[in-house]
């Protein structure tokens, strides 16, 4: 993985997880420095003699031109590699993302739009997979620019590693190296031995209620509530896989005649992520049922956790409105899993290219809503404007000349939102059930409301280790 470091906007090697993997052999960390600046030497010295970028880049007026396109120079003297290359982008289209930005956003200069662009084009000449910075253009979806070669923070850069690390079946964590008194050197490896351990790990991560579910109810002997709290761990584990293969998929171009595979693999993917997820919420959702009355027949209550009438139907007659809270928020993306999942068993989800932007010929890979009308706006009143935006729903350009607009989900935001949610739901849900005893079941197993807090009592803070897998997901933030 090659990372170029934005030295303007991160001058120094950040503090947090980033910095602990600066020397690992498999991250090729090099600097993007403005052409005539010196180094820092705090990079220097963390970096031990990195490859430097110069961007002869400084404003759109100082620099070349080629017809409507602004050219600059991209210089490599030293290290392994000499060249020089010459980067450019059109600064039209910063002006129009300008135009185009959400009313509620934070302005941006042109100035800060025309260096987002200087240096993705730079980065995008060299070859880096994403830029590391603290510019205000980061992540934002007004900045055309960020499709070209991603932008992100040191501290979110830990989880694009985390990514890199699984896809290429890497379990090593963390990598420490040190000076020895007297001469020689030390070296520490933290690594989860197996792929599958990381998956298991980095899942739970940040979900301590759910982790330790199972460990209560083997204590109290309930062996069927064990089974399916394994078996949900595993399913959340599979679709955390799958999401990373969709992910890995949409990273190659979807330019030329290829596009068409990049577009069936990440459909394929994100499909065995929706199954997954939804089989969790099958079996979580039977199995509460089974827990307010151990007396029921399986046969008879089936239904699932992701299910529209299930908070109301079996949660609000058991529990206070001010526990629900986080559970009713969450569910709502269920709600989205189950539409979706129901359109893969009627058929094949509607996933193709679609315009990105009025303009330019950007395009990303989307998920068509117009077949399914219970996604629309309008359709459900639970779904708000934070909802739509949180799955990066918006109105796409006809495909074709002829075409017509159509409704569309970007799968990336779209899956990483359903598999954050997934996992706060099911930890959500997990909580409410042991933090509280139902009040109107008839014969409730003694694993509801099995763990009381006492007054003042305050959760503890995640150990670090835990802090380190939950950065290296990323996922945890619904």
């Amino acid at each position: 993985m090659r990372l170029g470091v934005d030295v303007t906007t991160v001058p120094d090697p950040p503090e947090g997880l980033f910095s602990r993997f600066l020397d690992r052999d498999e991250i090729d960390v090099q600097l993007m420095v403005p052409a005539g600046e010196d180094v820092p030497a705090a990079w220097t010295t963390a970096l031990r003699d990195p490859l430097v970028r110069q961007i002869g880049f400084s404003t759109v007026e100082a620099a070349g031109r080629l017809a409507d396109a602004v050219q600059f120079r991209v210089v490599t003297e030293n290290g392994p590699e000499w060249s020089r290359r010459t980067a450019r982008f059109f600064d039209i289209y910063q002006r129009l993302d300008e135009q185009t930005a959400p009313e509620a956003a934070e302005p941006l200069s042109l100035e800060q739009r025309h260096h987002a662009a200087a240096y993705a084009a730079a980065a995008a000449e060299v070859g880096l997979d994403a830029i590391i910075s603290n510019a205000p253009t980061v992540g934002r979806c007004d900045v055309a620019d960020n499709d070209i070669v991603t932008s992100v923070t040191p501290d979110d850069a830990v989880s694009l590693i985390g990514h890199y690390l699984r896809v290429t079946a890497n379990p090593v964590v963390g990598v420490r190296r040190g000076a020895l008194h007297g001469g020689g050197a030390w070296k520490s490896i933290e690594s989860t031995a197996t792929i599958e351990n990381l998956y298991d790990w980095g899942v739970v991560s940040n979900m301590p209620y759910f982790d330790c579910f199972p460990l209560i109810a083997t204590q109290m002997g309930d062996t069927e509530t064990v089974t399916a709290l394994k078996s949900i761990r595993v399913r959340l584990a599979r679709a955390a896989r799958a999401l990373d293969h969709m992910l890995a998929a949409l990273s190659n171009p979807v330019n030329g005649k290829r596009g068409s595979d990049v577009v069936e693999a990440a459909a394929e993917a994100f499909d065995r992520q929706l199954l997954y997820l939804a089989a969790a919420f099958d079996i979580y959702g039977r199995r509460f049922l089974l827990l307010v009355d151990s007396n029921r027949n399986p046969r008879n209550f089936r239904q699932s956790l992701d299910g529209k009438g299930y908070v109301k139907d079996h949660l609000e007659k058991e529990y206070e409105a001010d526990v629900l809270t986080d559970v009713q928020r969450l569910h709502v993306y269920a709600g989205v899993c189950k539409v979706l999942r129901n359109h893969i068993h009627d058929g094949i989800l509607p996933i193709d290219q679609h315009p990105g932007r009025s303009y330019g010929n950007s395009v990303n890979i989307a998920l068509n809503l117009d077949t399914m009308p219970e996604l629309l706006p309008g359709a459900d009143d639970r779904m708000t404007q934070k909802h739509f935006d949180a799955l990066g729903i918006w109105e796409a350009d006809p495909v074709g000349v002829f075409g017509t607009p159509a409704t569309v989900a970007d799968l990336a935001t779209a899956g990483f939102t359903l598999m954050g949610a997934g996992l706060a739901l099911v930890e959500a849900f997990t909580k409410l059930i042991m933090r509280n005893k139902p009040k109107a079941a008839s014969a409730p197993s003694s694993l509801l409301g099995c763990v009381q807090a006492q007054p003042g009592e305050t959760e503890l803070p995640p150990l670090e280790r835990a802090m380190l897998y939950q950065a290296l997901f990323g996922w945890h933030s619904a």
